[in-house]
């Protein structure tokens, strides 16, 4: 079967679904991703054949320079940074729609691209949601404050522009997101450790673990990182995403991430700073600065894992049985936050605004210190692992 697997977005909007390339492919499958130009390297990497669409924007990059524009403020960086990723979505139409007609299924990511060009072409479609609360229920439950909020948010932000493009492209009006879900079958690649089955959600829904890439062929870590590691204590490692490593803000944090890691006395992996920057903080002896790893790989040789919630990440932490520091950014990183905490293997989540280098080196000492927490950190990632 010819398969096209349309996500516009930034990295996390698009690992998992070389995940399910893989899958895909390995079944015997004719797969193709289709996605922004400058994701094709990662693609590459784990030889899932790629077919780029729209405008070649690193939307990482670009939402971190939209949240600086924001102030920090998380409601009016996640306003611009849903506006663009629906023009983004809109200006990749004609590629996609193109790509689509090749396909005999074609796979929608909570981006929206490949919905309206499926329909219009009378494509079958399946739909994948990284987000629980998006998935459908038969009768509406009660959610959190933050569910409810980031919910009602991400109805009104999507909708919209959704409607205003699917008019100009002679596709039917949705009513909200869970209507452009498809009606055939919806994937939900979560654990349900983490999500536990809810009776209430409607028929298509197939709730099926998380994915996690196979190893790329011939990878091997750099033996200055293995050096590192049998050197002492098992280090925490800190990934916080291109919006704290790149743009004003990547000094700012660094600097107070450093700060941390010495009061607390460990040794650290600091992931996505430049070299040059951590030196010039006086970065010592006991952090080592790593490039792109893979995190099933790194997160395995860590104490703790300090990140910023996206799904990928807070994934790969889940599953490597050590506990979660989150320090969340913008949208779902939020949600993804309060599930750590609520499931009990990681420290109350600390938004990027209100971060401190006491405060999160109390954090990292809870992480570290809190027998319980490991126990059950240890316990979701055995079940994930299993």
């Amino acid at each position: 079967m010819k398969i096209l697997i349309a996500t516009i977005g930034s990295r996390g909007d698009v690992q998992p679904y070389i995940n399910l390339a893989q899958g895909l492919l390995a079944a015997g499958h004719d797969v193709r991703l289709a996605s922004n130009p400058t994701l094709a390297s990662l693609a590459e990497t784990h030889r899932i054949p790629f077919h780029p669409v729209g405008r070649p924007v690193d939307m990482g990059a670009e939402g971190a320079r939209l949240l600086e524009k924001s102030f920090d403020n998380m409601w009016i960086g996640l306003i611009r940074v849903m506006q663009l990723g629906a023009r983004l979505v809109e200006a990749a139409y004609p590629e996609v729609l193109a790509a689509c007609r090749e396909a005999d299924l074609v796979v929608t990511s909570d981006t929206g691209s490949g919905v309206a060009e499926a329909e219009k072409l009378g494509k079958p479609r399946i739909s994948v949601t990284l987000q629980p609360a998006r998935v459908p229920v038969v009768q509406q439950q009660a959610r959190g404050a933050v569910g409810r909020a980031i919910g009602w948010l991400l109805g009104k932000m999507i909708v919209g522009p959704t409607n205003r493009f699917r008019k100009r492209v002679g596709a039917p009006l949705v009513q909200d997101i869970s209507s452009m879900l498809s009606q055939r079958m919806i994937l939900l690649p979560v654990s349900p450790s983490v999500a536990p089955f809810n009776p209430q959600w409607t028929r298509q829904v197939r709730q099926t673990g998380y994915w996690f890439a196979r190893e790329v062929e011939g990878w091997n870590p750099p033996q200055e990182l293995l050096d590192f590691l049998a050197a002492g204590e098992k280090p925490v490692a800190v990934s916080l995403g291109v919006m704290s490593t790149s743009g004003r803000k990547a000094r700012e944090s660094a600097k107070m991430t450093l700060e941390a890691i010495q009061k607390t006395k460990t040794r650290a992996i600091l992931q996505g700073w430049d070299q040059n920057l951590l030196e010039s903080l006086g970065a010592p002896g006991t952090v080592y600065c790593a490039g792109s790893l893979p995190h099933n790989w790194l997160f395995d040789q860590v104490s703790a894992v300090i990140h910023h919630g996206g799904f990928g990440t807070t994934a790969a932490g889940l599953r490597s049985g050590a506990p979660s520091i989150v320090i969340p950014h913008i949208i779902d990183q939020y949600a993804w936050g309060q599930a750590v905490f609520d499931l009990g293997v990681g420290p109350k989540f600390i938004s990027r605004g209100n971060l401190t280098s006491e405060n999160l080196a109390a954090a990292i000492s809870e992480a570290l210190g809190n027998v319980s927490m490991r126990a059950k950190a240890a316990q979701v990632g055995s079940a994930i692992r299993s």
